[in-house]
């Protein structure tokens, strides 16, 4: 129904309007009714009609008057304004203000159901655009996310300066500004990843359940706090940019995320999960350095079989007593472990904590640094085996690498071993990841050429048939294929609307249904907005050309 508010100061008159006019019959409510405009003013604000028709010559507020202060509030309504009075400026000046229509009195209700008649049309196209809208804007959330994360993800490079980082954000929808910044790391990943499994083949793909439920589950957490905001990085790492008005509420608001995630942790008794939170930064140019704090004690987290905070300069005293680790756990396992979870990017960090946990009175003897390179290779091969390469092919992959021996000869030359072949086995490993990436990304494009007729299809649905994650599918589609899945599968369904509308005479409404749209309207306007003209323009211009 559409909400009509009338505003008539001659008593009869409005009367008379009112019983002209079957209101319920023809679609209309009417909502409230007025003398004059100031009257009317603060009912019209509450009442929040659609329509308002008003009297131009009325007491202590006239029509036009009130037309104005309406339109502020309102700025949606249409208004129909009664006159007796055949004078220009009277229309010159409702026109300025945006009044729909200027009608002379006396108006008989058939007339005024007809000029309500074209109103209402034009305000059910609106509601239908704006529901089209907003379908539009939900479906393409998924380009937002990721233009949020990109933005989160410059900042922490430091690649944005203040200006920058504050419209990038006002666009996004994000408001940066605050006293205090910092970075909080968190992964989780299955105890039995912390060993050495050799016998247990390496799948880079590899998606589990339980894995998307807690990420999603602490992103549905963080959606919510306006004081946080997520940036998913490569190898299943979250990184939190947290903001706050004090070191207080900095510390408080962190601690509340720590004990949430515990929270959702203590269900997971087979899962592992480690958090590092950075020193907190007065500066946004400085987010890059609390982001480095955390990093720092995160590559840490390679060394340990159970569940660990580390706690930023200012934190609490949760400290790891890297010499009270056992060596032979840190050199079977930190290699093996990293090279499953690690990237590029940790290598400096993890080899620093790695040799720092040895000691250097340790790795001043040559005998044991043999060892150590020993162990790291060793590790090396067993991960390489896990990934079912053949001997012969793992040492053709570690070239001078498969004799640590030369590299004994000081802590400088063990140290550029263990990142040299750290280097060699995870760029190897991700030219794997990519092959396989591509294999899963043609996989999901033939399912979608085959399935887009199906209305219901979704970032969910493809990600579920390829058993990937949504959000690690949503991020190598989009860095396989250069867009998001939400193009193309729009793509995908306008290519075969736009044959549809060459070579049969199908309706639009039948075409859109043919394509994956059940809303024949909302068909209309995504063709619009992606092909630049209505689907009937598109038809026209091919028949004409």
């Amino acid at each position: 129904m559409i909400k009509v508010f009338l505003v008539e100061d001659e008593y009869a008159i409005r009367e008379g309007i009112k019983k002209s006019v079957n209101w319920e019959a023809n679609g209309y409510t009417l909502v409230g009714e007025a003398g004059d405009g100031e009257m009317a003013f603060p009912k019209i604000v509450k009442a929040r009609p659609d329509i308002l028709i008003t009297d131009i010559r009325m007491p202590f507020m006239d029509g036009l008057e009130l037309s104005r202060l309406v339109k502020k509030e309102i700025p949606n309504i249409k208004i129909v304004v009664l006159s007796g009075y055949d004078d220009f400026n009277y229309a010159k000046q409702a026109i300025s203000i945006g009044v729909e229509e200027y009608i002379l009195k006396p108006v008989s209700g058939e007339n005024l159901l007809t000029e309500l008649g074209k109103i209402a049309d034009a305000i059910n196209v609106e509601r239908q655009d704006e529901l089209a809208k907003d379908k539009y804007l939900r479906d393409m959330e998924e380009i937002r996310t990721l233009a949020k994360q990109k933005f989160i993800h410059d900042m922490i490079d430091g690649k944005l300066s203040m200006q920058e980082s504050l419209e990038q954000g006002r666009e996004l929808g994000i408001d940066i500004t605050a006293a205090y910044y910092s970075i909080v790391l968190f992964q989780a990943f299955p105890k039995n990843k912390a060993g050495v499994p050799a016998e247990e083949e390496f799948d880079v793909a590899e998606y589990s359940g339980v894995s998307e439920e807690i990420y999603s589950r602490i992103r549905e957490t963080v959606s919510k706090s306006p004081n946080v905001y997520l940036y998913e990085q490569v190898g299943d790492v979250l990184c939190f940019l947290e903001k706050s008005d004090s070191l207080n509420d900095m510390n408080q608001n962190t601690q509340k995320g720590i004990d949430i995630i515990k929270e959702i942790m203590s269900t997971k008794s087979d899962w592992i999960y480690f958090i590092s939170i950075g020193k907190p930064v007065e500066r946004i140019r400085d987010v890059n350095s609390s982001y480095r704090d955390a990093s720092k004690r995160f590559a840490e987290r390679y060394m340990l079989d159970e569940s660990f905070i580390f706690y930023g300069e200012n934190g609490n005293s949760n400290v790891l007593d890297i010499g009270g680790i056992d060596i032979k756990m840190v050199s079977q396992k930190t290699i093996f472990h990293f090279l499953r979870n690690g990237t590029l990017v940790e290598i400096d960090d993890l080899v620093s904590e790695y040799f720092s946990s040895l000691g250097e009175e340790a790795m001043e003897s040559r005998l044991f640094c043999q060892y150590v390179l020993m162990e790291a290779l060793i590790s090396g091969m067993a991960f390489l085996d896990s990934m079912n390469v053949s001997r012969e092919k793992a040492a053709s992959i570690l070239g001078e690498l498969s004799d640590p021996v030369r590299f004994v000869d000081s802590v400088d030359k063990a140290k550029d071993y263990i990142t040299r072949i750290l280097k060699v086995l995870i760029e190897y490993r991700n030219q794997v990841s990519d092959k396989k990436y591509t294999e899963i990304i043609d996989k999901a494009r033939e399912f979608i050429k085959a399935q887009y007729k199906n209305d219901e299809m979704s970032l969910q649905t493809v990600a579920s048939y390829v058993n990937v994650s949504s959000n690690h599918f949503s991020a190598i589609f989009r860095k396989e294929t250069g867009e998001t899945f939400i193009d193309y599968l729009t793509k995908v369904r306008m290519d075969n609307a736009k044959d549809l509308l060459t070579c049969t005479s199908m309706k639009t409404s039948e075409i859109g249904f043919e394509v994956g749209y059940k809303d024949p309207h909302y068909f209309s306007y995504i063709f619009k907005k992606t092909i630049g003209m209505s689907p009937k323009e598109y038809r026209r211009m091919k028949k004409d050309s």
